[in-house]
């Protein structure tokens, strides 16, 4: 059994036998935290990356020193390698339904069961980075009713994408938190390195989601496809989602 400290990152597996493997977690505890109150749940996908390289527990904290934001839990989910994470989290990834079904069957139940939270959809918010944000995004069309809310970060948009928002049937209930670099109009990808428009196809997606009755925010920032840029949006994001105001 896991022993969780607030105010500590604590590493934790589950067995998923939809994707019939391991699944590594990152839980973090804010400092506050008490089993006597119920918290929302923050659900990062690239969850490593959003602790080691945004330090997103770090800014949650800060924020909530300044009484800006609700009581979360912070849950990162890891991918096992940049191969494994292309089959898991790409749109067109052999076992991106399978990752979908394994957060929403298997991984928040084990998150309700263990941590007080409210367990409705708009106290769950998924955040995502690239890939990350794609898998966010189809996570949430695929369960709008258990997890309603995404933030994404310089998502991949593709076709695949594009069909499940337009299925899904309740977009009314949908909040969707959404930026991209204006520097990502051409770049290098840092696993492959081909070149990468990332910048023309979130546009477009913008505009898909403009055209629904989702709560919705877009911005086009000053950077790049990487975490120097979305770092410095995260207080903006978590408040977004979190505020106490």
């Amino acid at each position: 059994m896991t022993n969780f400290k607030p105010g500590e990152v604590t590493t934790t597996h589950i067995h998923s036998d939809i994707l019939n493997r391991n699944i590594t977690l990152s839980v973090y505890l804010p400092e506050d935290y008490s089993d006597l109150y119920k918290s929302k749940v923050v659900f990062c996908f690239d969850g490593r990356d959003f602790l080691r390289f945004g330090q997103i527990h770090r800014v949650y904290e800060r924020l909530r020193r300044e009484k800006a934001v609700e009581r979360v839990i912070i849950v990162g989910f890891h991918y096992e390698s940049v191969e494994k994470r292309r089959i898991e989290f790409h749109p067109q990834g052999e076992k991106a339904s399978q990752t979908v079904q394994a957060v929403a069957r298997e991984i928040m139940p084990w998150i309700d069961q263990t941590f007080p939270t409210y367990k409705v959809g708009n106290a769950r918010v998924l955040l995502g980075d690239s890939l990350a944000g794609s898998i966010a995004l189809l996570t949430t069309l695929s369960y709008p009713r258990v997890m309603s809310q995404v933030g994404l970060l310089s998502p991949h948009y593709d076709h695949v994408v594009e069909s499940l928002f337009q299925r899904c049937q309740f977009k009314d209930d949908l909040t969707i938190w959404h930026v991209i670099g204006k520097e990502e109009k051409d770049f290098k990808l840092p696993t492959s390195g081909e070149r990468a428009d990332f910048l023309t196809p979130n546009r477009t997606l913008n505009r898909l989601i403009s055209a629904t009755s989702a709560t919705y925010f877009y911005e086009e920032l000053d950077g790049g496809h990487n975490w120097k840029t979305w770092k410095k949006e995260l207080p903006a994001l978590l408040k977004y989602f979190l505020s106490n105001q």
